[in-house]
């Protein structure tokens, strides 16, 4: 019910007090309390990618208390506050999800919740996409982690090769179909996210995909039908908008970004060990170090995670996904971990996640496959 919520954001549709309504908070609750009573937990949490993520917990904690101490950070200290509590809130639950995700049928359940939420704002948006004739951007539940178009396009990523397991794992033929919708109109809503990172990503993850399926000419086909289709009949404003892009040109919003990423260089430069904290990116602080730019934001997890982290902050989050990578690498690379489709999902989400940000379903999905990979013969 919680990564239901999380995910899909249900509140977020409604109006009045149903708007504002903490409902994460009021399942989070008794779930907490329910894991005192809950017999069958994974009791073996504690390998090296939870011990980092542990670790940058620690981190980003001692680096917001540092924040809390330096006059120049003050603007943006309750901020930053407010950011802190609501990534530990993620992480908390993610431990809790993995604690009690103990069997394939869980796990599977899981997928299945986290599918259909994705899946379901992918439909509306494709439906929305199509009356519009796709002349504006879709965009995710306002208020929630995915409500900008380029959070809501990576989500949308990471959340297809989850689609592509399902479909060949789910037994009911009803369940199935609609999982192939969802997974089609998924890649139509990242096209009509109008992100480009998303776009790219979406090339990645669909190129993973059918490299590792066992029908590679036919994807590979179907890839280059989707490709012509979408550059035949895309609205103008989406060629306007990826035109530039495709023939290596900067607009203003492609340069503000490379001038946040040079002030998370420079800032960090100044602050090596523990950044600014979250919320660092300011107009107050960028126009103090980098002054001979506009403000912008850095739209980059690894620069952002640079100048809020510092150089340590950044080493750790790397380790983090760099532990993610090789745990999935045995899965991968050995038939007798599990099936094609397990490894051929395993492998796309690895991809998919080298530019996430959001650990609550990136996480989830990795310890998943590390549980069928550590599983009993």
């Amino acid at each position: 019910m919680w990564v239901w919520v999380a995910y899909f954001n249900p509140h977020r549709f409604t109006y009045g007090m149903a708007y504002d309504f903490p409902v994460s908070t009021v399942i989070a609750i008794p779930t907490l309390l329910g894991i005192l009573f809950f017999r069958k937990v994974n009791r073996g949490i504690f390998v090296r990618e939870i011990i980092l993520l542990l670790l940058f917990w620690a981190w980003i904690t001692i680096t917001y208390i540092n924040a809390t101490q330096v006059p120049l950070f003050a603007d943006h200290v309750e901020d930053a506050q407010f950011q802190l509590i609501s990534v530990s809130k993620v992480l908390l639950m993610t431990f809790v999800l993995i604690l009690v995700v103990t069997s394939k049928k869980r796990l599977d359940t899981l997928f299945l919740v986290t599918a259909f939420s994705f899946g379901v704002l992918a439909i509306k948006g494709t439906l929305f996409g199509l009356a519009t004739g796709g002349n504006f951007r879709i965009w995710g539940p306002p208020d929630s982690f995915v409500y900008d178009n380029n959070d809501l396009g990576l989500a949308l990523n990471m959340t297809l090769p989850v689609m592509f397991y399902l479909t060949r794992e789910v037994e009911s033929p009803p369940v199935r179909k609609l999982l192939w919708v969802s997974f089609y109109c998924t890649i139509l809503a990242v096209v009509l996210s109008y992100s480009r990172g998303a776009l790219l990503g979406l090339v990645v993850v669909l190129g993973a995909i059918s490299l590792k399926s066992n029908h590679k000419m036919l994807a590979g086909a179907l890839l280059v039908v989707f490709a012509v289709l979408i550059l035949t009949f895309a609205p103008p404003a989406w060629m306007d908008r990826m035109g530039n892009f495709a023939h290596g040109e900067l607009d203003q919003s492609a340069e503000g970004r490379l001038h946040a990423w040079e002030f998370a260089w420079v800032f960090a430069s100044e602050y090596p060990i523990m950044g600014g904290g979250f919320e660092t990116f300011t107009p107050q602080l960028e126009a103090r170090f980098t002054p001979q730019y506009a403000f912008a934001g850095p739209h980059s997890i690894y620069f952002q995670t640079l100048g809020e982290q510092g150089f340590v902050g950044l080493g750790i989050f790397l380790l983090v996904l760099g532990g993610c990578f090789y745990g999935c690498g045995p899965v991968v690379s050995q038939p007798s971990l599990g099936s094609s489709t397990i490894r051929t999902c395993s492998k796309s989400v690895c991809w998919a996640m080298s530019s996430a940000g959001h650990f609550c379903l990136e996480l989830t999905l990795i310890f998943g496959f590390s549980w069928w990979r550590q599983r009993p013969s």
